[in-house]
């Protein structure tokens, strides 16, 4: 019997909750396990050719734009009901920011699939409508979270966010680690094209270009470094509300030249090679998967401290507060003077040795989605 698997995530375009879909859809055990993908809105379509190369499908209620939180919420949870109703899934998988995604599992319980995960992927609310969001997160818990036959979290943080007192079980984001691994060539190819010399150095990230990732901040980070003579420039890969605030905040330092803006990528570990620092200053974030995927490649690792990561520690990771540009600029400038391209081989052998591998994670998963069967 093949068990068929929905995958639900409100937003889709190039994020890390997307990638953890994909990487898992890639992993599934094709022989017994079908699925698709329902979102609510979204801005890339980045990920639908492996999608539909895996057999899949997605579908989404709202192309291109994002009404507002509750207009989303009626419009989405009707349309969630008929793909149950029409499809006839075993298992539904309800990727989730808040507890809103307990009313999928609400209606997924009406419909009788037996099978209902609700996996929490951040610990706490993004900007924007922060009270109706917190009345309606406090509500979705209160509602419906007894629908969910299983509680997943990317962290524990992220799993008291959205389960509370209640019993949840801490799901790695796993990566492919010889999709992430180290390559020169790749490196030098891709800082030809970006105009980055090879002896330049280059910091920088892979995420939205939104609030709760601090990109503003990583350009004042590169005045600091280049106020102190450094041929430095700063790698932002990713589309978002703050893309044309980024780009007139370089504008104004006089740094166009010096910010890579490439847009969204499918593929982001070619960046990931062409860095000499991964920097994530954010401002909140669950289990960023962009950490595992820059480890993977070898990059020392810079990030806010307001980041936890739980027991993913390595010694290549530093913590820094999200508001001092200067303390960053140097600690880029040891890290720099400290790095050996060659040691950079190694990032898969420390994913693997943390188990934070996509196959081993899906492997538990799919016993989560089979268990109505068991």
């Amino acid at each position: 019997m093949v068990v068929k698997i929905l995958y639900y995530s409100e937003g889709w375009g190039l994020g890390g909750i997307e990638r953890f879909i994909v990487n898992t859809v890639e992993a599934l055990n094709r022989d017994n396990y079908s699925f698709d993908v329902f979102c609510t809105h979204d801005w890339d379509a980045g990920y639908d050719e492996i999608i539909s190369s895996l057999g899949g499908k997605r579908y989404t209620v709202f192309h291109g734009f994002k009404p507002n939180l509750v207009k989303r919420t009626i419009y989405s949870s009707n349309a969630w009901r008929k793909q149950l109703r029409s499809k006839h899934y075993d298992t539904v998988h309800i990727n989730t920011m808040n507890g809103m995604g307990f009313l999928y599992a609400k209606i997924a319980y009406d419909e009788g699939i037996p099978v209902r995960i609700v996996h929490s992927h951040n610990s706490t609310f993004g900007s924007g409508a922060r009270m109706i969001k917190h009345v309606m997160h406090r509500f979705g818990q209160k509602a419906w979270a007894r629908y969910a036959t299983f509680n997943l979290a990317c962290s524990p943080e992220a799993g008291e966010y959205l389960f509370g007192d209640r019993k949840f079980e801490v799901i790695r984001n796993g990566v492919d680690t010889e999709r992430f691994r180290f390559n020169m060539s790749i490196r030098s190819q891709l800082r030809v094209e970006l105009g980055v010399g090879s002896e330049s150095l280059l910091f920088g990230s892979v995420g939205r270009l939104a609030e709760a990732k601090n990109p503003l901040f990583q350009i004042h980070v590169l005045k600091v470094l280049c106020d102190m003579g450094v041929d430095a420039h700063l790698l932002l890969v990713g589309e978002g509300p703050l893309s044309q605030r980024v780009r007139e905040e370089a504008e104004t330092l006089g740094l166009t030249d010096r910010v890579h803006l490439p847009g969204g990528t499918a593929e982001p570990e070619r960046f990931m090679s062409a860095l000499d620092v991964f920097t994530m200053p954010s401002l909140y974030e669950g289990f960023p998967m962009t950490v595992v995927e820059a480890t993977d490649n070898g990059l020392p690792l810079l990030i806010s401290n307001a980041i936890h990561l739980g027991s993913f520690e390595t010694p290549g990771i530093q913590y820094l507060p999200a508001d001092q540009p200067r303390q960053w600029a140097e600690a880029i400038m040891r890290c720099k003077s400290d790095e050996t391209l060659s040691d950079r081989i190694d990032g898969p052998h420390i994913v693997n040795s943390l188990g934070y591998n996509c196959v081993a994670i899906t492997r538990q998963l799919e016993l989560m989605y089979s268990s109505a069967n068991c």
